[in-house]
C-alpha cells in the first residue's frame, strides 16, 4: 500500500507532508497495515513540527477513535515515548483524548509513562485526573508497575492519588512482592512505612513478598528499615 504522507512523517519530511495533506486531506485519516494513521507515526517519532501541522488540519478529528490494531492512539504512543510537549498539544484539543482509556491489553496512558518512567508526563496526566485504580489484562494497576521498575518518585506520586497499594495481580502479587522481586527495597520500605502496604500478604502459593526477595542483601535491608 502506498502511503506517501506516513513515509513523509516516518522520515520526517515536513515540506512532503504539507504537500500530501495539501494535494490529498483524505490521506490524513488512511490507515496503514497496522491501523495507524500519520499522527500515530509522527507521534512515535517526535516530530514535533509535524505534529503540529498534522493537528491543525484535524481540529474536529476524535483521537480516541483512532486506535491501531493494537488498540494503541497517538495519545498511548505520546505518554509511551515521553514528550511532554507532544503530550500537551495532543490533549489541549476541542475533544481531549480519553486518560483512562485502554489498549487491547488493558493499558492506559498512565500505565505505559509509569513504565517508562516518564515522570513529567506521568504528573500531567495525574493532574488532568487520569485514574490510579484502572487494571490492565494482568489485573495491574500504574502503582505494581512503578514498584517493578523501583521508582520512589512513581510510588509517591501514585499513592498520593490514593492508589491501593494492596491491590493482587494475576498472580497474587501486590505491587510490595514486584519491589521484592526486583531487588528495591527501597520502595518496599516505602510501601510499608509511608503508605501502609501489608507484607503478612500471602499469594496462592502462601508466600509472602519479602519471599521472593531477589536477594538477601534486599530481605536484610529491608528488615533493618522496617521498624
Amino acid at each position: 500500500m502506498d502511503l506517501p504522507l506516513i513515509n513523509a512523517c516516518m522520515n520526517n519530511d515536513l515540506r512532503k507532508v504539507q504537500e500530501t495533506v495539501e494535494t490529498s486531506p483524505g490521506d490524513l485519516l488512511k490507515r496503514d497495515g497496522d491501523g495507524r494513521i500519520a499522527l500515530h507515526w509522527a507521534v512515535s517519532f517526535q516530530h514535533e513540527e509535524i505534529v503540529l501541522y498534522l493537528l491543525s488540519h484535524m481540529r474536529s478529528v476524535d483521537l480516541n477513535e483512532y486506535r491501531d490494531d493494537s488498540g494503541w492512539t497517538p495519545f498511548h504512543i505520546a505518554c509511551a515515548v515521553g514528550s511532554l510537549s507532544i503530550v500537551k498539544e495532543l490533549y489541549e484539543r476541542v475533544i481531549k483524548p480519553d486518560l483512562n482509556l485502554q489498549t487491547n491489553q488493558g493499558v492506559t496512558p498512565l500505565h505505559l509513562a509509569v513504565s517508562k518512567k516518564h515522570v513529567p508526563v506521568c504528573q500531567f496526566l495525574l493532574d488532568h485526573k487520569a485514574s490510579v485504580r484502572v487494571k490492565d489484562s494482568r489485573q495491574q494497576m500504574p502503582i505494581h508497575r512503578a514498584a517493578a521498575i523501583g521508582s520512589p518518585v512513581l510510588v509517591e506520586l501514585l499513592c498520593k492519588k490514593n492508589s491501593p497499594v494492596n491491590a493482587a495481580d494475576n498472580n497474587g502479587w501486590t505491587p510490595l512482592f514486584h519491589a521484592f522481586a526486583e531487588g528495591h527495597g527501597d520502595v518496599a520500605v516505602m510501601l510499608v512505612e509511608k503508605f501502609g502496604a501489608d507484607d503478612q500478604l500471602q499469594d496462592p502459593k502462601g508466600l509472602k513478598a519479602i519471599d521472593y526477595a531477589l536477594n538477601e542483601q534486599i530481605k536484610n535491608y529491608y528488615k533493618n528499615h522496617v521498624s
